[in-house]
């Protein structure tokens, strides 16, 4: 299933999600991610926001959740209750869940043992519903390199948490993509696919660093991801989950970068044997 990250489309007014829609379904996409932030521009109105889907024949394939700078790490759950309903409603079963913002000096294992505790929370939170939680690696988060991946599937367990890798940010994370998924494949839930130009980003992952990585992502096949490899891999796997094209800043416009990125998942994954 060919998704689209729609939430570049903008997410605080109800015209940017049908712009979005109308132009994603043009392309072929019938699912999408959104963000948390996006379902309030419709003031958690359900029926308004199925009316949408049903008139550009779109499904919600995931919703994207994530923890702000961990003094306000709490403010997650303050209205949670509703906002899963809401996209239980739409038929969403799975989360893609972003670690705490803001890098620490130091990310011992006590920090590391703080987010396990709050993405555990979180998870068994949604897993209540029905909805799987998938913990997403990010850039200038806690859960950038690979070590703090490993920490926190290795201490919660399948039946708590799964994995949504996100090829570019593996490659910021200075992280082998391909060795990432592999290592964690049935773990696997969902996928955000996105190149990278550049692995040599010279950044620490420190807040203070002041690296800006969204101008190295591009579309499919313009930069450096082993896509061949990881495409074989998920296929190995009998992957059958949603596979996310996201594109942060298009280099011309979404709905361009979203038809390239639609075709090279089409040729790449679906027509080539």
């Amino acid at each position: 299933m060919i998704t689209a990250a729609i939430w570049p489309w903008g997410t605080d007014k109800r015209e940017q999600m049908v712009t979005a829609s109308q132009e994603v379904s043009e392309i072929g996409y019938s699912s999408f991610e959104s963000v948390r932030d996006a379902i309030y521009a419709y003031d958690l109105d359900l029926a308004a926001y199925e009316e949408v889907l049903k008139k550009y024949g779109l499904n919600a394939a995931s919703f994207y959740f994530h923890f702000p700078v961990i003094e306000e790490s709490d403010k997650i759950f303050d209205n949670l209750d509703r906002e899963l309903d809401f996209i239980s409603a739409l038929g969403v079963r799975r989360i893609c869940l972003q670690a705490t913002w803001g890098r620490p000096e130091t990310m011992d294992d006590a920090k590391k043992d703080q987010q396990v505790k709050l993405v555990e929370k979180f998870a068994l939170w949604t897993k209540k519903i029905g909805i799987t939680t998938n913990i997403h690696n990010h850039h200038n988060t806690w859960v950038m390199y690979e070590d703090e991946i490993d920490y926190i599937l290795q201490n919660l367990g399948p039946g708590t948490i799964s994995f949504a890798p996100d090829t570019a940010h593996l490659v910021a994370g200075l992280c082998d993509p391909v060795h990432t998924i592999k290592k964690y494949l049935d773990r696997v839930n969902f996928i955000h696919l996105k190149d990278i130009k550049d692995a040599d980003i010279k950044s620490a992952g420190l807040a203070s660093a002041g690296m800006e990585v969204y101008s190295n992502f591009c579309e499919l096949g313009q930069g450096i991801v082993d896509f061949k490899q990881i495409f074989d891999l998920l296929k190995s796997a009998d992957y059958d989950g949603p596979l996310c094209e996201e594109l942060d800043k298009a280099p011309v416009n979404n709905a361009l970068s979203a038809m390239k990125n639609y075709d090279y998942i089409l040729k790449h994954y679906f027509l080539k044997t």
